[in-house]
């Protein structure tokens, strides 16, 4: 697992940039940056949740996330008015928090 630490810190850090609530990029391509983000948190987290030395408390926590992140992505596709800071918000929670346990789980 640690051969693969590398790539799974790119790929939060890639996730989170796109996440950043404070980085305003242009608006019409936001949507599509976040449910990126969303994908690579959500692959984050489902690998932690399978893994042998997984804890059931963080898997709870990170399905909380998950279910939030997803919930305010698809409102997002379906309402053009719906918040996007608090997508991004909910992206960037899941992302921080899987990449953490990823980490420790080393």
């Amino acid at each position: 697992m640690r051969r693969f630490l590398p790539l799974l810190l790119a790929c939060a850090a890639l996730a989170a940039c796109a996440a950043s609530p404070w980085q305003r990029a242009d608006e019409a391509w936001r949507p599509d940056a976040l449910l990126d983000a969303y994908l690579i948190a959500h692959g984050m987290a489902a690998s932690y949740a399978t893994s042998p030395g997984a804890r059931p408390a963080v898997v709870v926590q990170l399905r909380t996330l998950d279910m939030n992140a997803a919930r305010s992505i698809r409102a997002l596709s379906q309402k053009p008015t719906a918040n996007v800071e608090a997508t991004a918000e909910a992206v960037a929670a899941l992302t921080d928090y899987a990449a953490r346990q990823a980490v420790q789980n080393q």
